[in-house]
């Protein structure tokens, strides 16, 4: 029986678009191409084979998600609920591909919670989730994965996000949410998420494309010739949220005392960037031949030392890479795909999505 597995993160679906008007937090444009990519891979697996679809993080970009006009950083049930409601609403095409898929015997759908969709540990989301894309009975089909940031497969093939590597967007796993004084209980965000709900999506409404540059500073150090004005509101604002976040908080001092011989440590290796990150972690991960994330945003296939394979996923969003080594650097509709030989090893590629032939597409406004 064929087997195939189909791995993807890093869409940002938003709350959609309409025809005339620009929603500067919707980055994900990509439905149809979606919709045909999965309607491909279940007519190649066949009737009597299994296709499993694995939402590696960052499906949804919640944290872009406005409630009664802001962006709550207490997050419950109920509000994390909403939110991803206005997303699937915004994408019809995109739900009814993921039902579609999933009617079907012998298709599943794992789902890894990334930073920007971490509202999805939480039961309301998951819930409305299986509800929409595979209702009654079907809900079996679809599995989360909550209580770590792992997705074990048994040939020794490890998916994760990837936030867990960066400390600022680190969540601790045995305790995922914390409860306030008058009994609600919230997402515990890590200050990565906060940042971005106080400084970067501000920033993000006045110019829709900064946080799809790589990197940046490189970006801010150029846009300081061109737009001063720009980036000296952005740098004012990420000093007072560090100030307000990082150094006036007690609780941060507190936990940042605890934590201070990891943190140093973590700090050093981490000089780097992420990919040097990543390189060490799988190096040192015994039992493991390969490591697939997402998180970066930047497409790689990668031969380590000692026959172990690094894959990123990459991203659908449109990135603008300013980075020598990358300049230039296509970054849209790749995935992962794991097929096995007669013999049962899995054969892993990264592909790129070119799409089925269609003559045109409506463009709802200019950008």
């Amino acid at each position: 029986m064929k087997l195939l597995r189909l791995v993807l993160s890093d869409l940002h679906l938003g709350t959609g678009v309409r025809r005339g008007e620009l929603n500067a937090f919707e980055d994900f444009r990509h439905d149809d191409e979606f919709a045909d990519l999965l309607a491909h891979h279940d007519r190649e697996v066949g009737e009597h084979g299994e296709l499993e679809l694995i939402l590696n993080g960052d499906v949804f970009d919640l944290l872009k998600v406005k409630i009664d006009g802001r962006w709550p950083t207490e997050i419950t049930d109920e509000i994390a609920t909403e939110k991803l409601r206005q997303c699937l609403d915004g994408h019809p095409r995109f739900v009814h591909a993921l039902r579609a898929l999933l009617a079907k015997k012998g298709r599943r759908l794992v789902f890894l919670p990334g930073n920007h969709d971490l509202d999805m540990v939480l039961p309301g989301p998951q819930e409305l989730f299986r509800r929409y894309v595979a209702p009654g009975p079907l809900g079996e089909r679809v599995r989360f994965v909550t209580s770590t940031d792992t997705y074990h497969l048994p040939e020794g093939i490890q998916i994760r996000h990837g936030h867990q590597l960066e400390r600022i967007h680190r969540v601790d796993y045995a305790r995922l949410t914390r409860k306030l004084r008058d009994g609600r209980e919230i997402l515990d965000l890590p200050w990565g998420s906060l940042w971005i709900l106080d400084v970067m999506n501000p920033a993000k409404e006045q110019r829709s494309y900064v946080d799809r540059i790589q990197p940046l500073g490189r970006f801010l150090l150029g846009a300081f010739l061109f737009d001063t004005m720009f980036v000296l509101r952005f740098l004012y604002h990420s000093s007072l949220y560090f100030l307000r976040r990082r150094v006036f908080d007690i609780g941060a001092w507190v936990e940042r005392i605890r934590r201070l011989p990891q943190m140093l440590r973590e700090d050093i290796i981490a000089l780097g960037g992420f990919d040097e990150v990543v390189h060490r972690e799988l190096k040192k991960l015994r039992g493991v031949r390969c490591l697939i994330i997402g998180h970066s945003h930047g497409p790689r296939y990668l031969q380590m030392p000692g026959g172990k394979l690094l894959v990123n996923t990459g991203t659908w969003m449109k990135m603008i890479n300013l980075d020598v080594s990358h300049l230039g650097q296509d970054s849209g509709l790749t995935y992962c795909t794991i097929d096995y030989s007669e013999d049962g090893d899995p054969r892993i590629s990264l592909v790129k999505w070119h799409g089925m032939r269609k003559p045109y597409e409506v463009i709802p406004y200019a950008d």
